[in-house]
């Protein structure tokens, strides 16, 4: 059966290629010869378009995968880039606020040394910080420290080699000898735990103060250097039945954002800790 089938199939090849020879005589053979290649050959080009995609991909893929190692090098690159300019900007934008800080204290007599702030006390009822310079940098208990605008916002409560703790005048127990700057109104001011919440204590109730008045350090006991501002009036209430009118400030400096202060040293600065004693509320 095989043999036959074989037999078959050359009986039809030899017909076919007899054929061919006997067309090839014929006035029409070549048109026919360039019809047949012209399809042949549009039928391989287009086999080529199909394939081509593949082909380059075989072709190429060794350079895929160096393109592949090449991205992900410079990805890493810009990444590292990325970490070092932000380490650029931050470093500049300390070095703009310390130097903001220092040209704001001025000529003032005292030493400026700028420091960090280190720690917060998370206690809402005290308000410290601790900062980047001690004993080695000539800090020492009840100096001014200052934020930006040279605005008072502690003194100095604690000192070690290489750090010190300042109590911010909004904690509770903080009490300082200040003046209001318009009407020339004496008073304390102590900060109440919440937030940086500011009064003005022992101002009489006929006393000539506003809201917006700006408040100072007073040189009244010699504690702190006068004229560094603290704050504004926020408001004013002057109860009858009161001896003191109540008064709160709104300090200039949000104490939750400080970042860098100044700390002013030297004679001008030498006040011990202790502060006007804050009336019972």
């Amino acid at each position: 059966m095989a043999l036959t089938r074989n037999f078959a199939w050359l009986t039809a090849m030899l017909a076919v290629a007899l054929l061919l020879l006997v067309a090839s005589t014929l006035p029409v053979a070549p048109a026919v010869e360039a019809w047949s290649g012209a399809l042949v050959d549009g039928v391989a080009a287009g086999a080529r378009d199909a394939t081509k995609p593949v082909t380059d991909l075989l072709l190429h893929a060794g350079q895929l995968e160096q393109l592949s190692e090449e991205n992900a090098r410079l990805r890493g690159d810009v990444a590292r880039l990325e970490v070092e300019l932000a380490a650029v900007r931050e470093q500049e934008r300390a070095t703009a606020e310390v130097a903001a800080l220092i040209e704001a204290v001025g000529t003032r007599p005292s030493t400026p040394v700028a420091a960090s702030v280190m720690v917060r006390d998370a206690n809402r009822a005290q308000a410290f910080l601790v900062i980047s310079r001690g004993a080695e940098d000539h800090i020492a208990a009840g100096q001014a420290v200052l934020g930006p605008g040279a605005a008072l916002v502690g003194v100095i409560e604690d000192v070690q080699a290489h750090r010190a703790r300042v109590r911010l005048l909004s904690d509770a127990g903080s009490a300082v000898a200040v003046v209001a700057q318009r009407a020339r109104v004496q008073g304390a001011l102590a900060g109440d735990g919440h937030g940086g919440s500011l009064h003005l204590d022992f101002v009489a109730l006929d006393a000539a103060i506003d809201v917006g008045d700006l408040i100072i350090t007073s040189a009244l006991g010699g504690v702190l250097p006068a004229g560094l501002p603290i704050g504004r009036v926020s408001a004013v209430a002057r109860p009858e039945q009161e001896l003191f009118a109540s008064i709160e400030v709104a300090p200039l400096v949000d104490y939750s954002k400080l970042e860098h202060v100044i700390v002013l040293t030297g004679e001008e600065a030498r006040a011990a800790s202790a502060g006007p004693t804050r009336p019972a509320r």
